[in-house]
């Protein structure tokens, strides 16, 4: 086994670089942030730009995988068209190398799943505003053709207290079909109809950010016992509304954020509210190759 490789729990092989070692690409690893099925993160140094980025990678055994490959593609056409500063920059495209990976900006703060384990349920104000952000990033998206489908609070960042999603790597077409009897995405945090396995729709991603909402507000991820008496009553006809199960009946992207900005203090309104008629003309997607 070469040096650069451990073994994770279940046998499988692993990236293991030393701090300042050179990874794929020519960054620095500072350390590991994380380990997938077929990719894992590293936290490491670009010495130009000279600034801290994140490297995603295909693990030592998927090099090769056309599964491990088109996640990571799928990522960066993601990021490649983003134009929302609530989404991180990819930095370098490197699919085609011998060590398949990407170099993305590094997104500095808690995930949200850790600051909720820290400080318990957010104040409902916050929690909207947490919501209007987050759904601003999926009209961008969603504006572009993709869905996100794995939005939960682990890829939420918070960067000084605002929110930066995350992970693309699940992200397909809308109107794609998904894989028979694998669905996208994480159990509890994906729509009934996703891990149906029904075609990708826009309206998978709302259900995600009501999953986001209602844990942000009870500390708890939704499940059987779920219920709406959990949630506070100004928030309550949202977060019921995005969580809703049937697809047709759900609220929209658009009509969340506009809800959610109501429901906060004038002097805190993200947007000023004659805007929200622009919001409401539906933007036509734009074509993804």
């Amino acid at each position: 086994m070469d040096e650069t490789y451990e073994l994770d729990d279940d046998g499988q092989p692993m990236w293991s670089y030393d701090e300042g070692q050179r990874m794929p690409g020519g960054a620095l690893a500072v350390c590991q942030l994380g380990v997938g099925l077929r990719c894992e993160t590293w936290l490491a140094w670009s010495t130009d730009p000279w600034c801290p980025v994140v490297v995603k990678l295909a693990r030592p055994h998927l090099a090769s995988h056309p599964r491990a490959v088109r996640a990571l593609h799928r990522e960066s056409v993601a990021l490649s068209g983003a134009t929302h500063p609530a989404m991180p920059r990819l930095i370098a495209d490197s699919t085609e190398d011998a060590v398949p990976h990407l170099v993305m900006e590094y997104v500095d703060g808690p995930a949200l799943d850790e600051e909720l384990d820290r400080v318990g349920p957010m104040p409902p104000a916050e929690v909207a505003m947490l919501g209007t952000q987050v759904l601003a990033v999926l009209i961008d998206l969603h504006r572009r053709g993709l869905a996100h489908l794995d939005l939960k609070p682990e890829n939420v960042v918070l960067r000084d207290g605002r929110p930066v999603v995350i992970d693309f790597g699940s992200a397909r077409l809308i109107g794609a079909p998904q894989p028979a009897g694998r669905p996208v995405g994480t159990a509890g945090y994906a729509a009934p109809e996703q891990e149906a396995c029904r075609p990708i729709s826009s309206t998978m991603d709302c259900y995600g950010v009501g999953s986001i909402l209602y844990e942000a507000l009870t500390g708890e991820a939704t499940g059987p016992d779920s219920g709406p008496d959990a949630l506070p009553p100004q928030l309550r006809p949202i977060v019921t509304g995005l969580l809703e199960p049937e697809p047709d009946e759900r609220m929209t992207a658009r009509d969340a954020m506009i809800a959610l900005a109501d429901v906060l203090p004038a002097e805190r309104r993200p947007w000023p509210a004659w805007a929200d008629r622009h919001l409401r003309v539906a933007t036509p997607p734009l074509a993804v190759r």
